[in-house]
């Protein structure tokens, strides 16, 4: 599963992983970590719309 992290204006880090890929997007969990507790929720992505976050920046490969 690949993992990104994803650009905020808050302190607060935020990851995006690949939970499934479709032909025409992914099945996406994005985890926001707050001070004492996480906010995860699951959702579909266009395969355009991931490829514009990531051609754009705001979401990045992170490293293992």
């Amino acid at each position: 599963m690949k993992t990104f992290a994803i650009k905020s204006a808050d302190c607060a880090p935020s990851v995006l992983e690949l939970v499934n890929e479709m032909e025409d997007g992914f099945v996406v969990r994005i985890v926001r970590h707050r001070d004492d507790w996480e906010d995860v929720s699951e959702e579909f992505m266009t395969r355009e719309l991931f490829d514009t976050c990531v051609r754009t920046g705001y979401i990045y490969e992170k490293s293992a």
